[in-house]
Parts: structure tokens; sequence; C-alpha cells
């Protein structure tokens, strides 16, 4: 079983480290320490980050430190981040769940089922929280 969330691939996730500018990144996971992302830029272990997640209005904001950093194939960086506090970790999985509603709702979508957020939300919490929230305990 799975210690950690997979983040959905359809929701971006901006990472902003520094002076730089929020650049989007493939977020790999997420745990109850912090998340898990792929990026092109060579961040240094100890930068605090500032994480955006734009699937709610206003947009999500969240913040936290880089721990570790591992060079992968084609000039790519494995980058884990440790969240700044618990509270951070729970505000950012509740906005994970919207993130799990809304690629299950754009799924559907491609399918041809058109949902409003609401319905998909509730079809979503039937069917999918409770191995959310065992994931999440994890």
């Amino acid at each position: 079983m799975r210690t950690y969330i997979r983040h959905p691939t359809s929701i971006p996730i901006q990472v902003c480290a520094g002076n730089e500018d929020a650049a989007p990144v493939r977020v790999r996971n997420l745990s109850a320490g912090g998340l898990c992302f792929i990026t092109d830029q060579p961040v240094k272990v100890g930068t605090v980050v500032e994480f955006e997640i734009p699937v709610i209005k206003p947009d999500y904001h969240g913040r936290g430190v880089i721990v570790w950093r591992r060079e992968q194939a084609q000039k790519q960086f494995e980058v884990g981040v440790r969240f700044t506090s618990d509270d951070e970790y729970f505000r950012t999985r509740m906005v994970e769940q919207v993130c799990q509603i809304e690629d299950y709702r754009q799924r559907l979508a491609l399918k041809g089922r058109q949902l409003t957020s609401e319905q998909a939300a509730m079809e979503w919490i039937e069917r999918y929280s409770g191995n959310f929230d065992q994931q999440a305990q994890r």
C-alpha cells in the first residue's frame, strides 16, 4: 500500500524558490511530511519554496523547505519538500482532495459525462474518499 497520495497530472502546481518566478512542476506525490516534484531547475537543498495550486479560487499558497534533491535523466531533478508545519500539511491535504475531485470531473468529461463540480465532489466522496483517507494517514 502506498504511503503517499499521487497528485493528478491534470492539475498543475507552481513552485517558486527564493526570488525566482513561479514555474510549473510535475508533482509526483504528497505525504504527511511534504511533497515530491520533478523540475528542470537545479534548486538547492535548504531553499524555502512557495507553492501554488490554482485549482481553487483564490489559488492555494503553501510553504516548504527543500530537504533533498536527486538528479534524474535529461537534466531533470526530483525534489523533496518538507512542509513548514503540520497545519501546512492538513491544508494542502484538503486542497489535494479538491484536485482529485477536479481530475475525476475532467476524466469523466473526456468520456462525454458532464458533471458540475458539486456533482463530481459528491460522487468522488462516495466512491474514493475512504481510499484517500487511508493513503493520507500512512
